[in-house]
């Protein structure tokens, strides 16, 4: 007797699934079952794999290329390292030499800073504390190691206070940390009355100190503030910036002061009676206070007051309506 066709083949004897599968592999004709399929991804692989890497690594081996920082040699695998940094990346699939040398000199790196980095490319972990930060942010924008950039910024953030803010405030600059940046720029402008008492802000250099005083936002009570700063910061080392003054005193807000501090503080200080550009803006500022009628014409960045972002200040409005009766309050 014939055997009976199987019910996955036709008259032909051809297998019907792979018939049906030449053109979509994943697909069967209707009627034909489904086979069982269960996918698996393991959230165990990528971990256990870079522990194994990082123990070939302790070990040095398989290692296939060494960095030379200063007096240390790290050894390392160049696929890893290309993997975590656009710069090795750039360096070992190149055609730099660096890319057929075993060993790398790196420069203008600090060799612990570099040494947290490379345990980071092989364990995803790094501890940004006060004592790294300064070398680690650094290091981590030569290898362009974006992730590290915004732990070390969000370090510093949280580290911010009118001692220290202008300082973090300039190395955010020095190192092109936008986001830092404008955060410690907010900080300082919110907290200058403290900030101006500080050693940092007796420190600065004149285009720093020209950058902060111009702000409308500067939280101040008064422009009197601005000036005693300003003066406090130029006789702080006089020699060397009282030349600086002029260019200074342009950006605090004269014609905003009363008439009393303009005359009997600013308009009497020798440094400013000594100098034609000083005594120059406070004529406009007392002209500005002396002719109202005159003010429209004379506005300008000196003459805008300045709008400060207050914390924590709301105005609350509540009212009723009761039957033909209005009744508010405030």
């Amino acid at each position: 007797m014939r055997r009976a066709i199987s019910a996955r083949q036709d008259a032909t004897g051809m297998d019907i699934t792979s018939r049906c599968t030449l053109g979509d592999p994943n697909k069967l004709p209707e009627g034909v079952p489904q086979p069982a399929r269960m996918p698996y991804v393991s959230d165990k692989h990528p971990r256990q794999t870079l522990e194994v890497i990082n123990l070939l690594r302790k070990h040095r081996e398989l290692c296939d290329v060494v960095l030379v920082v200063g007096a240390k040699k790290i050894y390392a695998h160049r696929v890893i390292l290309s993997a975590c940094s656009p710069y090795f990346r750039a360096m070992f699939t190149g055609e730099l030499a660096e890319s057929r040398q075993t060993e790398v000199v790196i420069r203008d790196i600090d060799e612990r800073a570099m040494e947290l980095l490379i345990d980071f490319a092989y364990t995803s972990q790094v501890t940004v504390e006060e004592g790294n930060v300064q070398t680690l942010l650094p290091a981590a924008c030569l290898l362009q190691l974006a992730e590290i950039q915004e732990a070390c910024c969000e370090f510093l953030k949280r580290q911010l206070d009118p001692s220290n803010c202008l300082g973090i405030r300039a190395f955010a600059d020095t190192h092109s940390c936008r986001e830092l940046l404008r955060i410690a720029d907010k900080f300082t402008q919110h907290n200058f009355q403290e900030v101006m008492e500080s050693e940092e802000f007796m420190l600065l250099p004149a285009n720093q100190l020209i950058d902060i005083i111009s702000s409308d936002e500067l939280n101040v009570r008064s422009e009197e503030q601005v000036f005693n700063a300003v003066m406090a910061w130029v006789k702080y080392s006089i020699q060397e910036r009282r030349p600086q003054l002029p260019q200074v005193l342009q950006h605090v807000r004269l014609p905003l002061l009363s008439p009393k501090f303009l005359v009997g503080t600013v308009g009497s200080d020798p440094l400013i009676k000594s100098d034609e550009e000083c005594r120059d803006l406070v004529d406009e500022a007392k002209n500005y206070l002396l002719l109202p009628q005159e003010r429209p014409l004379m506005q300008g960045p000196r003459t805008r007051p300045r709008k400060p972002i207050r914390c924590g200040e709301v105005l609350f409005a509540v009212g009723g309506w009761c039957s033909g009766d209005c009744h508010f309050q405030c």
